[in-house]
């Protein structure tokens, strides 16, 4: 083959890629802090929402010992009855979420959260943690948990969301 023909070939081929994986599903990140979300909060009780893909939003609470995120599409419902809690520890949650897509919908996110362990003998520890949450229109519970700071995390965590749609959820951490 001469150079030119596999330079178009290679070309042809770096084109093809996205629309293979596109079918196969994509991701979103959004911000869980900034500009873009609304401040929700009241004395002793933070609380924010932050828009996400296809008319989705994020909900996160701190109440400075439980954490949480509800997720829910809101032109479907008010609230969602869902929502996902934990005993936050050091930073709480990290800076982006991360949503699996499949025909412009979510399925899945990916978010890191830092929580506290309690261990049989009574004795803690602060935990990182990628946490894998089912996405409906009607809100999400989690599905698993990857720890953070494990060689390729978040890859795994990835795989992970791939069969999220049709996982069972998983009692809170």
């Amino acid at each position: 083959m001469r150079p030119a023909s596999a330079g178009l070939i290679a070309g042809l081929l770096s084109v093809a890629a996205p629309t293979v994986h596109a079918a196969q599903g994509s991701y979103v990140y959004t911000p869980t802090h900034g500009a873009s979300c609304a401040d929700r909060s009241r004395e002793g009780f933070s609380r924010w929402r932050c828009p996400g893909p296809a008319g989705y939003v994020a909900e996160y609470t701190d109440e400075g010992n439980i954490a949480g995120i509800t997720l829910w599409h809101p032109t479907r419902q008010q609230r969602s009855p869902l929502s996902v809690s934990w005993r936050g520890a050091g930073r709480v949650l990290g800076d982006k979420l991360e949503w699996r897509m499949m025909a412009g919908t979510p399925y899945a996110v990916i978010l890191r959260i830092w929580r506290i362990d309690a261990a049989a003998d009574g004795c803690e520890r602060e935990v990182e943690e990628l946490m894998v949450l089912k996405v409906s229109p009607s809100g999400a519970c989690r599905v698993a948990s990857v720890n953070a700071r494990q060689p390729q995390a978040n890859e795994i965590a990835q795989r992970m969301s791939d069969g999220a749609a049709t996982s069972p959820c998983l009692a809170e951490p």
